[in-house]
């Protein structure tokens, strides 16, 4: 009984040192707003809108060009032998037609290779001919879209899809783990130069990744990420989503987004707050353009009671939670009786 008791005496002499000692580290405190941070790919909104004027004429988005492997179907009014005459475009460009043979396709849009053979028809068949042309299957404008969307591969174009958002949209969507950033990694040289244009076989390579904010509001459809029209080679890759929750939680760490997940279910994915963390003073980081982080305060004691706005999470928000200076004394006692007296009571003392 004696060794117990000096043993604890001993304990509660360097309780006075360990007083206000919590069971865990503070986390290290986020940036200060309008600190650098390091960001992925190129997110100026300048870098957007000059990708827009480059891939589009007058402000309107050109049409796709033709390239090997493409299926087209082609037809000539009161011809029957050219109604709904379907021909795939040679590895070297041409495509066969009847009476006309041999005639280069690829490099050529739609609306060029239909004026191509109606000149055709007029200098040896018909005098005013009526052409026709749809192109059934595209091969060699496609574009890669993977990452967090439901189904992602190759992705031809076409004339009613040219967009960012388009893709996304004939790859089944952002899924549940999508974040709020898609980078595009742009195909450079001319998207009508008659040759295969597929992410990997694009000869002129790639340019440098955009990162795109889709949560952004955006003022016209040349600011607009989603927006950009795409090319044959251009690459797209939507991010995983993921958010952080770090100070006084039981476990902090990072965790996969789902759909609608706020700061409330980010703290309870967390293990939910310790007894000293301080719910009215949650704060949620988030990264702006430039590499800057953006702080948006949270006081959860009035979301648990629904008095006040919770905050929807995207894709790489840290959620903080900060100790309550009221509640560090007694936690501090209460660490001490359950840890270091329980420890030191079992050490004899001589």
């Amino acid at each position: 009984m004696t060794r117990v008791r000096t043993s604890l005496s001993a304990v509660l002499l360097m309780s006075i040192t360990l007083t206000g000692c919590p069971s865990r580290a503070p986390t290290p405190a986020p940036p200060a707003i309008g600190s650098a941070l390091p960001t992925m790919g190129v997110s100026d909104a300048n870098v957007v809108q000059s990708l827009y004027r480059e891939r589009t004429a007058n402000g309107v988005r050109t049409e796709p060009c033709l390239g090997p492997g493409d299926l087209l179907e082609i037809s000539v009014f009161r011809w029957p032998d050219l109604q709904g005459y379907r021909t795939r475009v040679q590895p070297s460009g041409m495509i066969s037609l009847p009476l006309l043979g041999q005639m280069r396709a690829a490099g050529l849009t739609e609306t060029e290779l239909k004026q191509q053979i109606a000149d055709g028809l007029k200098r040896n068949v018909m005098k005013d001919p009526q052409v026709s042309v749809f192109v059934a299957e595209y091969v060699s404008q496609q574009v890669s879209v993977t990452g967090a969307v439901a189904r992602p591969g190759l992705i031809g174009l076409s004339r009613e899809h040219r967009t960012v958002a388009d893709m996304i949209s004939e790859a089944g969507g952002f899924n549940e783990h999508a974040g709020g950033h898609v980078q595009l990694i742009p195909a450079h040289g001319s998207a009508c130069d008659g040759s295969v244009r597929r992410p990997g076989v694009t000869p002129a390579g790639s340019g440098a990744a955009i990162d795109l904010d889709i949560n952004d509001q955006y003022a016209s459809a040349d600011q607009n990420p989603l927006m950009l029209p795409v090319v044959g080679g251009d690459q797209i890759v939507v991010n995983r989503g993921r958010f952080s929750v770090d100070g006084w939680v039981n476990t902090p760490g990072s965790f996969d987004i789902a759909p609608g997940m706020t700061a409330q279910g980010a703290i309870a994915a967390a293990g939910g707050a310790v007894f000293a963390g301080d719910l009215t003073k949650v704060t949620v980081w988030r990264s702006q353009p430039g590499g800057t982080k953006k702080a948006i305060e949270v006081d959860m004691d009035k979301v648990q009671k629904g008095e006040g706005k919770d905050v929807t999470l995207q894709g790489g928000d840290v959620v903080s939670v900060p100790a309550s200076n009221a509640k560090m004394v007694p936690y501090s006692a209460y660490y001490i009786l359950t840890t270091v007296v329980r420890v030191g009571a079992s050490i004899p003392i001589f």
